[in-house]
């Protein structure tokens, strides 16, 4: 009896372990399922789980694993579309830690201060040399709110200015730590059209200011002199205001017309044309103010130049603009050439007005289509120049989508040329009624009166 009591107790002992160790090894596979996020099968322990009831927790524990793939699968994506936002953005933005190390940047970061290198990791002296920037980011994160401020960046012989703005952030690596979030918007062409519009106004306001000032000047001698002032000298000093009306005037038309460009691009009607017939035209206006036995002007087109798409009131312009100039600054040539050539390859029309005046020094050339940029400024407010008409060419001419170009040597002559695409890439818009000439036969009549009438009372 004995004996089989404790045969039984054997048995029973034997099941009782195989039943613990079943157990076990199924709660070490629910512990690493649990920590490796992993489903756990039941069916690996149908019997164990259907024995001790827990085949509900299993699935329980299941969905919640499901839940919590899900749940990382959904952040992986929003933190991958957030990248890609950031990414896009124009402006530079990056995270840096307490110690000033980068935690993240996007590629604007990396094209602005390092060509398109990472930057990650790096710390924030290897980045950037800015003094103000590293003291707006100690200000930040000392405060926590957000300061902004116009920063300027050297970069061995680059300069840059950008717009900074930086706040206190949770860290992104480390569990309750902060970080600093700065964004920077490049405004280093922002700051240089704010350096041209101050140049433009003050240039504006030089060259209206003296126009006026004479005019103010003669017109208050006529009036406290009336008496003692002879008859020929007022003559003198009505021409002498007259000649500066006109001056302004012109100076205000070709404003206008600037302006009209460059806020009206629309205004380029862009016909298909034959361009020959243009120069001709433009030469024969011309021929009545050469001095016959020592000047000509003639026109050259090579044969590969037929009809393509421009605007001719406004090439008219351009070519009216380059031959006033001749007869303007180089008044002793004795020869123009309006001279029109087909580049096959490049598939543009070369438009040049040739002379061989006194011609052009070469440090001057980059500047000649500068706003009021003058190569002698006495010579050109005697002669009537707003020094605003090449300013004016380089416009059309852009507009039509083509290039300018000045070649010159002192005491050989210079030629001005431009380019122009023998197929239009891109609608130019309708040309407008109301648009006026800057620097062409209109304008040429003025001074021609205006001098008349120095000349006159002199």
């Amino acid at each position: 009896m004995l004996y089989l009591l404790t045969i039984l107790l054997l048995v029973v002992s034997f099941l009782l372990l195989r039943h613990v160790l079943r157990l076990r090894r199924f709660l070490r596979e629910l512990q690493d399922s649990v920590s490796s996020q992993r489903r756990l099968l039941p069916a690996d322990f149908a019997t164990t789980l259907g024995k001790i009831g827990v085949i509900g927790l299993v699935d329980s524990i299941n969905e919640l694993i499901d839940s919590n793939d899900q749940t990382i699968i959904q952040e992986n994506d929003y933190s991958g579309q957030i990248d890609v936002i950031l990414g896009a953005v124009q402006e530079a933005v990056i995270v840096f830690n307490e110690d000033h190390v980068v935690e993240y940047a996007n590629r604007s970061s990396e094209k602005l201060f390092r060509d398109g290198l990472p930057i990650q990791g790096l710390h924030l002296e290897s980045v950037f040399s800015a003094s103000i920037l590293q003291e707006l980011l100690d200000s930040a994160a000392k405060q926590g709110g957000d300061e902004s401020t116009q920063v300027k960046i050297e970069q061995g012989a680059k300069k840059r200015w950008v717009e900074a703005s930086c706040t206190k952030v949770q860290s992104i690596n480390l569990e309750g730590g902060h970080s600093t979030l700065l964004v920077m918007y490049d405004i280093t062409k922002l700051k240089g059209l704010e350096v041209m519009r101050r140049e433009f106004v003050a240039n504006v306001s030089h060259e209206l200011r003296t126009p006026l000032t004479i005019i103010k000047g003669f017109a208050e001698t006529l009036i406290d002199d009336k008496a003692t002032i002879d008859r020929k000298m007022r003559h003198r000093f009505m021409g002498k205001i007259l000649k500066n009306a006109v001056r302004l005037n012109l100076l205000v038309e070709d404003l206008l017309t600037i302006s009209r460009l460059e806020s009206r691009p629309d205004q380029i009607e862009s016909v298909e044309q034959p361009f020959k017939s243009l120069l001709n035209e433009v030469a024969e206006s011309y021929r009545n103010r050469l001095h016959t036995n020592e000047q000509k002007i003639e026109v050259i087109v090579g044969d590969a130049v037929g009809s393509f798409p421009f605007d001719r009131y406004r090439i008219n312009q351009v070519l009216d603009n380059l031959i006033e100039n001749v007869f303007r600054y180089a008044p002793e040539f004795t020869s123009i050439k309006l001279e029109a050539v087909l580049e096959v390859d490049l598939g543009l029309v070369r438009c040049s007005v040739i002379d061989d005046g006194s011609g052009i020094p070469e440090k001057d050339l980059p500047h000649l289509f500068e706003r009021f940029y003058r190569v002698d400024k006495g010579r050109s407010r005697e002669t009537g120049g707003t020094g605003l008409g090449l300013s004016i060419v380089k416009h059309i001419v852009q507009l039509h989508g083509g290039t300018v170009e000045a070649e010159s040597k002192v005491g050989e002559g210079t030629r001005m040329s431009f380019r122009l695409p023998i197929k239009q890439t891109q609608s130019l818009g309708q040309a407008s009624a109301d648009l006026e000439y800057a620097g062409n036969d209109t304008h040429g009549d003025q001074r021609n009166q205006y001098e008349g009438t120095d000349q006159g009372a002199g």
